[in-house]
């Protein structure tokens, strides 16, 4: 349970990414994008709230007194005269039961740790929890200004299509992924046909071909997609249903395409090739002549 200056500190928290919300997206992507921030910064508000945890390296320091006592009475007590018991057992049996002390100090000292670790990860859940609701009320808050430093949008991942996509529904599914990807700008332009660019944003431009899934992508359509990039100076992505041959995957790794499976029904999107497999991983990032350009 949260205590008062710790619920204070999440709803304040809450506040400030509410403020940095974005506008001009759709609310399932603010939610998205403010949930991802309530859960990054709630471990650091937690960690700086929760209770210390009890310092353990100080029984350490007691366990190797104890064994310097231990010597010491062990040597005392065999040195007696009439000790009943040869001089070896003395000492065997403190070395035994301090071996014994050291396992049960072993175990409570990570208990300690694991128990300290997950009143922290209560405490970041129970944070981030409190922080999203006060970040979505001011979020929705009206009159809201634009943001001098927004968060970033963070599309949510497509969910699978039971019934497929038809030709359009391909070209819409295949600009969610593209937002997902961080291409938030991604739009399905207005008229598109074969040989054309489905999808177009300030970085990218798609084709998508909605094939069956054992119909291979013509070579052709890659290089005009290729020639097309080449002049618009955007990035070039093909998204298929179906397949690419290899002399396919051979050319547009020549002409840095990034080429991708979609499989609707799943919701899945594969990475045919090294660059896909990069923007899967990194993000649809924005070339770096274009970042860097002033």
């Amino acid at each position: 349970m949260l205590t008062p200056p710790l619920a204070e500190a999440a709803v304040a928290l809450g506040r400030s990414l509410g403020r940095r919300a974005p506008l001009g997206v759709p609310a399932v992507v603010v939610t998205a994008t403010l949930a991802q921030a309530c859960r990054a910064a709630a471990p650091g508000l937690a960690r700086a709230h929760a209770p210390a945890r009890m310092p353990t390296r100080w029984w350490w320091v007691a366990y190797a007194a104890s064994w310097v006592v231990a010597a010491g009475a062990t040597l005392a007590l065999v040195e007696r005269p009439g000790f009943p018991l040869p001089l070896v057992v003395g000492p065997a049996w403190c070395v035994a039961v301090l071996a014994w002390a050291a396992a049960v100090l072993v175990v409570v000292q990570r208990w300690v740790r694991d128990r300290h670790g997950e009143l922290l990860a209560g405490l970041a859940s129970e944070v981030a929890e409190v922080a999203l609701v006060a970040a979505g009320a001011e979020a929705a808050r009206p009159g809201r200004r634009a943001p001098a430093d927004p968060l970033p949008p963070l599309w949510p991942r497509p969910g699978p299509q039971p019934y497929g996509v038809s030709h359009r529904g391909a070209e819409e599914l295949v600009a969610d992924w593209m937002r997902h990807l961080g291409a938030v700008d991604a739009e399905v332009t207005r008229f598109s046909g074969d040989g054309g660019v489905d999808v177009v944003s300030a970085h990218c431009i798609a084709q998508v071909k909605n094939l069956s899934e054992r119909a291979s992508v013509p070579v052709a359509q890659i290089r005009e997609l290729a020639g097309v990039a080449a002049h618009d100076g955007r990035r070039p992505l093909f998204f298929t249903s179906g397949t690419y041959s290899d002399g396919g995957v051979a050319f547009a790794d020549r002409a840095g395409m990034s080429l991708f499976e979609y499989r609707a029904e799943g919701g899945a999107l594969r990475a045919v090739n090294a660059l896909a497999r990069t923007d899967l991983a990194d993000g649809l990032r924005p070339p770096a002549r274009a970042a860097t350009r002033r």
